[in-house]
């Protein structure tokens, strides 16, 4: 027995020390000053990316974090150490982590996303349900106002629609701005949000919010399936058009042998390459903040803490247990993965977007990173040896050159000039403006009531130098729950400037807000982009208060 307690430390220590460790230096514990501005997160007059990781504490094998959690502080010291080794600076937490907790995160020098789990299936209507929230709020914020490590106050997690429908608009808009209120009282400075989901709640005015966040999962059905990869995502910034900080709240893909498409049955090799991509269509989206789920399993949500059951929910840790008498785990090929795409973390330039001949660099370097290179049809078209670890900025110039598709090449090294990462982002340059192909949806139903069937009009215009692609994909998600709704297709005349595309769709009954998208991509060499527009029509007035106008 004491053989093989030996033998799970000493995995532990080696998966720890993997690829050699970040140590913690005098000025992790400093104190720092928060500021949201310009679409960012700035941590001392500096940009900081929000590199989060979803952690879990009281959540291993034969623990329910649910119920009567009692601190961990070794466990949870070591845990805090591989985190940080990794490359990640935050963690997301979806409850309260205790006062002796986050004194050990502060310590640490990392970040917390500071649950304060708000239930989003209660009352919010009932005086009772408000009254103990506020109380838990006040709670956690009597200890939680003194930590500066907090960068964030996520107070929900995915609020149905049809429960916010069934509690009432104004009463869910005030439930939030109330527990707003308090925390802009109390812990000023740090911004509260929710996190919505981008399959269910993503017509939510996120304004309501410091930032917007929210739930992405990408599972190829729903909005992936019509605006593809990072459209997917940057269109909730773009709807909510205030240009505040969007934060990545969770994304993942569990490795279960149970499960249907991606959600579920995913191969571990195909959860690597999986987050990985993940990462950059995030990016690509103009994220502030990703927080990918999670660190650990969590063998409690198949409702039997004791037993790995083979349910979904159960296998999305990028570290697994192999019996309920783990208590470390042992890193999947994901963990490597995410560590080495940590190194430096590109967001811009980006994919699919056009640059007027001057592009800008941004990256969130890790330490060891001093010299970065990007390559270009196999020449060196930028090297820089000084580069700054956090964050680091400079710009490639292609002044004169005409429309031109760019595969770049991105490599970083050590100061042994050993590579630690490469990656290729693909972008157009050129020294004119570009005219663009559009793509709009049109309907004259303004609410469900009106009917029971919709006719609905996609409007396509491609008088450019594009390529049109020969589908335009479309869905109506009628948001029923989880059900993401069916993807279809429609035929496109690639040589045509001006086609329009009728179609119809029976509404459900229960239908309370209905999504329709739209999407088709449109070429020039390598370069591809997405071209999209959105809809939603609501049953009635009950989302008013809270819906994007």
């Amino acid at each position: 027995m004491k053989m093989k307690k030996l033998l799970i430390v000493c995995m532990y220590v080696s998966a720890l020390f993997a690829f050699g460790e970040r140590n913690m230096n005098a000025d992790d514990t400093k104190k720092i000053k928060l500021e949201i501005k310009d679409g960012c997160y700035f941590i001392n007059g500096q940009k900081f990316f929000v590199n989060a990781l979803g952690y879990e504490i009281g959540a291993r094998p034969g623990q329910n974090p649910k119920q009567n959690r009692k601190p961990e502080l070794q466990r949870m010291k070591k845990d805090l150490e591989v985190i940080k080794n990794a490359g990640f600076n935050t963690i997301r937490t979806w409850d309260v982590l205790y006062k002796d907790e986050l004194e050990l995160v502060q310590r640490t020098g990392l970040k917390v996303i500071f649950g304060i789990e708000t239930k989003s299936t209660g009352d919010f209507s009932d005086p009772v349900f408000v009254e103990k929230t506020i109380q838990k709020v006040d709670s956690a914020l009597a200890y939680s106002k003194d930590f500066d490590c907090i960068i964030t106050y996520l107070i929900m997690n995915e609020p149905m629609p049809d429960h916010i429908n069934k509690v009432g608009g104004k009463a869910t808009l005030e439930l939030w701005q109330k527990i707003i209120t308090i925390i802009h009282a109390k812990h000023p400075g740090v911004p509260v949000t929710i996190s919505g989901n981008s399959a269910i709640t993503e017509w939510l005015n996120m304004n309501i919010f410091d930032i917007y966040s929210y739930n992405a999962y990408d599972y190829g059905n729903g909005i992936n399936y019509a605006l593809n990869g990072k459209n997917a995502f940057e269109f909730l910034k773009d709807m909510n058009k205030q240009n505040k900080p969007l934060i990545f709240t969770e994304f993942g893909l569990s490795v279960s042998e149970a499960g249907n498409g991606k959600y579920g049955t995913n191969t571990l090799m195909g959860q690597k390459d999986g987050l990985v991509q993940s990462y950059r269509d995030l990016l690509d989206a103009g994220a502030a903040g990703c927080c990918p789920f999670y660190y650990a399993d969590g063998w409690w949500k198949g409702g039997e803490p004791s037993v790995h059951n083979n349910a979904v929910e159960e296998w999305f840790g990028f570290w697994g247990y192999s019996d309920l008498k783990d208590t470390v785990g042992y890193p999947r090929p994901v963990w490597y993965a995410l560590k080495t795409y940590n190194e430096a973390l590109i967001s811009s330039p980006k994919n699919q977007t056009f640059y007027q001949n001057i592009v800008p660099i941004e990256v969130f370097a890790q330490s060891d990173v001093v010299k970065m290179r990007i390559i270009f049809h196999d020449k060196v078209i930028y090297e820089n040896k000084s580069v700054k670890s956090g964050y680091f900025a400079d710009k490639l110039s292609f002044a004169g050159d005409t429309l031109t598709d760019r595969e770049l090449v991105f490599e970083f090294y050590d100061k042994q000039d050993k590579l630690l990462k490469y990656e290729t982002i693909i972008l157009l340059t050129g020294k004119d403006p570009i005219h663009w192909p559009t793509l709009a949806i049109s309907s004259n139903v303004k609410d469900l009531n009106e009917g029971k069937n919709l006719s609905v009009t996609l409007n396509l215009k491609n008088d450019s130098i594009f390529k049109l692609a020969n589908d335009v994909r479309y869905i109506f998600q009628p948001h029923l729950g989880w059900e993401p709704g069916e993807g279809k297709t429609v035929k496109t005349d690639t040589k045509k400037k001006d086609q329009a595309f009728d179609l119809t769709y029976e509404i459900p009954d229960k239908s309370i807000v209905l999504g329709i998208y739209a999407a088709i991509e449109v070429k020039y060499g390598k370069f591809v982009k997405t071209f999209y527009d959105e809809k939603y029509i609501f049953r009635g007035d009950w989302a008013d208060l809270v819906r994007v106008k």
